[in-house]
């Protein structure tokens, strides 16, 4: 008797989508289970008995949406030992969340036969991927048209703010992709980027071998795609004997939106008096659509998308400076890859060092498209070291014509429950300040040299001068700079440094976000700086 399987996602917004529950739908369709995704809660869901559910789950900062979701569903299982959860944020805190529903997590991969309690050894981690419950739910990936794999597993580094040891305790150095890609081609059609998942691909002793494979799967320099027929990926599927309601159902709603796409009215009006004549319109089989395929496939394939685009490679976890070299990097620019992102983490003097020679390495052999992660509000990180890394990165911008897309991101211990954390040399309002820049340029800072000093500041006395500003001076900076409201706030705020002590106080509590003007145990001009913070 076929199973009815529920997989689940928590509904925080994500850029990729569940590769486990991915292949976990895969593994359930291999045994002939019925599978149903869905994002967030469904009270229509939660009313059916299922025979198994499983729940994703991403970072620790999401443990509220994702422990609500758990308790949402977890009557809807008709054992309770069928109820299974995983990911990231259930591989390093099973504890906390054993504590809190009673229902110990899987730890880790599900990379080894029979963790899932059935009667075969299938490694669920080694399936292929299940690309068609995408479109199950109305929430789109932004990443969402490339294939998603790993060509190595885990990490050679220890760094304490990552969850990758804990996840991944192992390092693999290779994982062939070859075979995975040609049956998701073959299945779900050519896709046009390649987002590969590793944690430190040039750590693996098999890199030449890697960036080989990679070329012989069509990722080439210039490599370029088209995009697939999907009717005939279907009919496809069909003629290979798989046969559920779900993929009829796509192949009725291809059937009925065709019109549109076909220009030639006679042509459309035949298409049309064909889907009459065998009652195409009023649900279809199977043996129906088999016997008709061939009249059908030429309105597709003639009216399609014919477009071509170019092909992208991209290690998106980045890869480490420390282990970058001449030869490395050469492989490396026989990929397309866009971006290539390189971490920058730190500004440790043999850190900065080899970061630096990556960027320039990079743009030796032709690699000028880049991106970069930076860390902050890290242990050991203070806002100096955040401003002169994104400087550095623009005077690499303008000395090498390269152009580094910096994406910050906040530290968060990997068991926090909330976003909350201050590292030890940051505070609320520096951290507030760095989110509304962003919140202006889209979480990223620009390569431009003029874009960086505008938002960050020219050197490290406006930096500061910028994270100390009210936030709706940061949003709207031009307006509050032309009509003198920034002249202003810094005149009185600068007014008060006469006195070391008050000043000290007033940019303790501006650091700590409290804007009160009760205060009187100093001037009244602590109160007249306040308002510009109280102003909305």
């Amino acid at each position: 008797m076929n199973r009815k399987i529920l997989l689940i996602e928590p509904a925080y917004k994500n850029k990729y989508p569940p590769l486990g529950l991915m292949k976990i739908s895969s593994y359930h369709k291999m045994l002939g289970d019925e599978v149903i995704f869905f994002k967030g809660k469904s009270k229509e869901l939660r009313e059916i008995k299922w025979d198994r559910i499983y729940i994703t789950t991403l970072f620790s900062f999401y443990w509220n949406m994702t422990i609500d979701t758990i308790k949402f569903y977890k009557r809807s299982v008709k054992k309770t030992k069928n109820f299974y959860i995983g990911g990231i944020m259930a591989s390093i805190m099973a504890d906390e969340i054993f504590n809190e529903i009673r229902i110990k997590p899987i730890v880790g991969l599900l990379d080894k036969p029979r963790m899932l309690n059935d009667n075969n050894d299938i490694i669920v981690d080694h399936v292929v991927p299940d690309y068609d419950i995408l479109e199950e739910i109305d929430y789109t990936y932004p990443a969402g048209n490339a294939y998603f794999s790993y060509t190595t597993r885990g990490c050679v580094r220890r760094c304490p703010f990552c969850a990758v040891p804990k996840l991944e305790p192992k390092y693999k150095n290779y994982i062939s992709i070859k075979e995975q890609i040609k049956q998701i081609d073959k299945k779900y059609g050519h896709k046009k980027n390649l987002l590969l998942l590793d944690n430190n691909v040039l750590a693996s002793k098999h890199f030449p071998r890697i960036i080989e494979e990679i070329k012989e799967i069509g990722f080439y320099k210039g490599a370029k795609v088209q995009h697939p027929v999907k009717f005939n990926l279907l009919i496809e599927r069909l003629q290979n004997g798989e046969n559920n309601n779900k993929l009829l159902q796509k192949i009725s709603n291809l059937l009925k939106d065709q019109p549109l796409y076909i220009k030639n009215e006679v042509a459309k009006n035949n298409y049309l008096k064909l889907l009459e004549q065998f009652d195409l319109l009023n649900g279809i089989s199977r043996e129906q659509l088999l016997r008709i395929e061939h009249e059908l496939i030429p309105y597709f394939d003639k009216y399609r998308n014919k477009a071509y685009g170019l092909k992208y490679v991209d290690f998106n976890q980045g890869v480490d400076p420390r282990l970058v070299t001449e030869e490395k990097m050469k492989l490396l620019s026989e990929l397309p890859i866009s971006p290539l992102r390189i971490a920058f983490d730190s500004l440790e003097p043999k850190y900065k060092k080899r970061y630096i020679r990556a960027i320039e390495l990079a743009a030796k052999y032709g690699i000028r498209n880049l991106s970069n992660y930076i860390l902050y509000n890290w242990d050991d990180d203070t806002p100096e070291d955040f401003y002169n890394r994104l400087k550095i990165n623009t005077d690499l911008n303008s000395n090498l014509d390269v152009r580094i897309y910096s994406f910050p991101m906040k530290y968060i211990p990997v068991i926090n429950r909330n976003r909350n954390y201050i590292g030890p040399y940051w505070n609320l309002k520096y951290i507030r300040a760095i989110q509304k820049v962003l919140l202006v340029t889209g979480g990223a800072v620009m390569p431009e040299k003029s874009f960086f000093e505008k938002a960050f500041g020219k050197d490290l006395q406006e930096f500061h001068k910028i994270m100390l500003m009210p936030e709706n001076y940061i949003i709207d900076r031009i307006k509050h700079e032309k009509n003198g409201d920034t002249k202003k706030w810094w005149n009185i705020l600068m007014s008060l440094s006469k006195s070391k002590e008050e000043y000290d106080n007033v940019i303790k509590k501006i650091e700590s976000k409290d804007f009160s003007i009760e205060d009187k145990k100093y001037s009244k001009k602590i109160p007249g700086v306040m308002r510009h913070y109280l102003n909305k």
